[in-house]
């Protein structure tokens, strides 16, 4: 997680702007992440853009040589099952929720989380090495990793191979990208059994910010994602700041949240999140 504050300028500004209208405050929320973006926003590499059409057409087809669907224990999918289409209406895998060991350490965290609940045991301290995460934390792109220096991915495909992680930027919270973002979180939840990790970029006095964290606050966060409720229109995340004794507001933020999927869509824009 990184905290950065705005000038009194501007949060005065989506102050005002959010008691006027929350649609103009989203539409200037997307304009000011574009203006003070610092993240390269690496293109992706020739084998990313391949895995991730492979992936968008499986999840029509979940029959699909890409992938063996598994069964989803209705243990897991309660009263949920049943949904439309190839998947159930409600899904989610391991809840293994685990603070941060540091205030920057959500990356290592989210990845943590992500491999555990594939059976794979891989140290926060450990993940932050294999991230080249530093005190400023860990970035969507251009972290110095291999092979695509997109630095979760990377290290996700390194340690596991039930799923060829894939990052997927957005710009903004669109109806496609949050029709693609449900698509995407329910294939792999549901059919591949594995977490989606996010990018949050949360900024001060914005429509949405994930649950008990400031408002008034600009936060750079990842987060794991873990199920989703409502055909994909809800998303279930636990959060690593939960716990995590070097954040002063951690005691507001529970473990584990549900939350629309737009909103989190909206959350991520700007970054994106990992599949």
């Amino acid at each position: 997680m990184r905290i950065a504050r705005r000038s009194v300028v501007i949060v005065l500004v989506f102050g005002i702007g959010l008691v006027a209208s929350a649609g103009l405050a989203r539409a200037d929320d997307t304009a000011w992440k574009a203006a003070h973006d610092t993240d390269p926003h690496l293109a992706l590499t020739a084998e990313q853009l391949a895995m991730t059409a492979a992936k968008r057409a499986a999840e029509t087809t979940p029959a699909a040589p890409f992938f063996a669907r598994m069964s989803v224990p209705s243990s897991e999918c309660g009263t949920g099952c049943g949904g439309t289409g190839n998947y159930p209406a409600s899904a989610s895998i391991a809840a293994n929720q685990t603070p941060q060991t540091t205030s920057y350490y959500c990356g290592p965290a989210a990845v943590h989380e992500a491999l555990d609940a594939v059976g794979v045991s891989l140290s926060q301290s450990a993940a932050a090495a294999a991230l080249h995460t530093t005190t400023a934390g860990t970035a969507w792109s251009g972290g110095g990793t291999s092979p695509s220096g997109y630095p979760v991915p990377d290290v996700l495909n390194r340690y596991q191979s039930r799923n060829y992680y894939v990052p997927q930027p957005v710009s903004s919270a669109t109806s496609s990208a949050i029709n693609a973002y449900e698509n995407d979180l329910e294939m792999d939840i549901d059919a591949l059994r594995v977490a989606v990790v996010g990018d949050a970029w949360e900024t001060a006095y914005s429509d949405y910010h994930l649950v008990g964290h400031p408002r008034n606050q600009t936060i750079l966060h990842w987060f794991e994602i873990r199920g989703y409720q409502s055909a994909g229109a809800s998303t279930m995340y636990e959060d690593s700041v939960h716990g995590a004794s070097s954040i002063g507001w951690s005691a507001t933020v529970p473990a584990y949240s549900t939350f629309p999927s737009n909103g989190i869509v909206s959350i991520v824009s700007g970054r994106g999140y990992v599949w």
